[in-house]
């Protein structure tokens, strides 16, 4: 049973109810590590005038810092999952991951870069040689090209989707097996999966508007739409109607002979 956009985050809603000043804590408390992290590297860059030593520490100490928020916001997901599973969910989750082959997630993370990188290689070097040169029909194919890559790029990120929370859900699950498992899921589903995150352009544009307080309760809501969407492809969801109608049935069948 495909869900449409409203009944998924109806669900979504249903889930996070109680539960939103966790969710938006462990947002925050990412957000607070990753920048404490990174803020003294930043600064010895600004007070070095940006020289070159300065600065490839800082973006070493960036790839690094993200490699751990990768792990972490999967241990994020996993908390979500746990949300809609109606499970205990625990702070330590958050970080539990780095001990459950975490290098999968930080693989999967630069594959993903490495690939979408590629798609737009092609529109950057000939329109950085058309600018050059002077070519102002090179450049003009440099931009067609870019965004056409552009349009490549989400196509193989709504195709990847599933990739992260398969090897959320799947600790023994290889990152090239995710990537299939998450292609086959998405046949017949990108377009839906699309709407779903498009349908969220203008709650996200007035959590902006509110100096970006609102994206605090918009970006957990948008996370739990999306486990639930995967909920919904696997056919978890329907298992779980099921075991529900089971429960109603046979309490109604014992309100009658009690």
């Amino acid at each position: 049973m495909r869900r449409t956009s409203a009944e998924l985050k109806r669900l979504s809603r249903e889930h996070l109810n109680g539960h939103w000043g966790f969710a938006i804590g462990v947002n925050l408390l990412l957000g607070l590590i990753t920048s404490t992290v990174l803020m003294p590297f930043y600064i010895l860059l600004l007070l070095s005038g940006q020289g070159m030593v300065q600065f490839l520490t800082y973006m070493v100490a960036v790839v690094i810092v993200g490699a751990a928020s990768i792990v972490m916001q999967c241990g994020i997901v996993r908390i979500y999952l746990g949300f809609a599973r109606r499970q205990p969910v625990t702070l330590g989750m958050m970080f539990r991951e780095f001990s459950k082959r975490s290098d999968r997630y930080v693989l999967a993370y630069f594959l993903l870069l490495a690939i979408e990188f590629v798609c737009i290689l092609p529109g950057i070097v000939c329109w950085s040689i058309g600018v050059m040169a002077g070519m102002v029909l090179a450049a003009a194919i440099g931009v067609i090209l870019y965004f056409a890559g552009l349009v490549i790029v989400v196509m193989v990120s709504l195709r990847l989707a599933l990739a992260f929370i398969l090897l959320v859900d799947h600790s023994d699950m290889g990152i090239m097996e995710a990537f299939r498992e998450s292609s086959q899921l998405m046949e017949g589903n990108k377009g839906r999966l699309f709407y779903i995150y498009l349908s969220f352009l203008g709650l996200s544009l007035l959590g902006m508007l509110s100096c970006g307080i609102g994206m605090f309760w918009i970006m957990p809501y948008i996370t739990q739409v999306g486990v639930n969407f995967y909920r919904d492809v696997t056919g978890e969801l329907d298992q779980g109607h099921s075991v529900d109608q089971s429960q109603i049935s046979n309490e109604n069948v014992n309100g009658v002979f009690q």
